[in-house]
């Protein structure tokens, strides 16, 4: 697991917006902090429930002066259908050929075949977490990023472009084969007043 480091003026980007136009990191610069969160997207019931939970706390960091940028490795088309169906709470970024993902050190392990058969049988069998959109599965064409070994990454970025705050794993632990949580979101909310202080 690699990522960006604390201290570290994060790489810029502009993305297709499944709400609507591109958005920028640098739309940001010098007015709001940014939550860069990087997942799976909407076909991923786990990354649904971590979604669940950044928008139950976006109030909270709208209120402190931060918005939060979800990037996710889908099509313009697919992010498009989920916005079209859902109310996404914030910016859902298209990163399809994950340009963005790497650009950031956010990693995806390359595995065989029998990998990818034991983690579709392991996730069919689990107990599928509750979420406040739906419990659809995801769409046939998602299948492989579904299951591919890549890691959850989430930064917080002042008004300058410097991160303040990384949190990058691997979404299963290796040692227990579960999903892993996303840190609670209050650690945000306290991170975001520490820096402000």
């Amino acid at each position: 697991m690699a990522g960006l480091t604390i201290g570290q003026v994060a790489p810029g980007f502009r993305l297709p917006s499944a709400q609507g136009p591109e958005v920028a990191l640098g739309d940001f610069r010098g007015r709001k902090n940014v939550v860069v969160w990087f997942t799976k997207g909407m076909g991923c019931v786990f990354c649904r429930q971590h979604m669940s939970q950044l928008a139950r706390v976006y109030p909270e960091l709208q209120k402190r002066d931060t918005e939060v940028l979800e990037i996710v490795p889908s099509s313009v088309n697919r992010g498009r259908q989920y916005a079209t169906k859902y109310r996404l709470p914030f910016a859902y970024l298209c990163d399809a050929d994950d340009s963005v993902r790497r650009a950031w050190h956010v990693d995806v392990r390359r595995r065989g075949p029998a990998w990818y058969a034991k983690t579709l049988m392991t996730a069919m069998g689990a107990e599928k977490p509750q979420n406040d959109f739906s419990m659809d599965p995801p769409a046939l064409g998602e299948m492989t990023t579904m299951l591919r070994d890549d890691d959850a990454g989430l930064y917080l970025i002042d008004r300058d472009g410097v991160v303040r705050y990384a949190y990058v794993a691997a979404y299963i632990d290796a040692g227990t084969n579960a999903v892993r949580p996303l840190p609670p979101p209050e650690d945000l909310v306290r991170e975001l007043e520490r820096f402000a202080a």
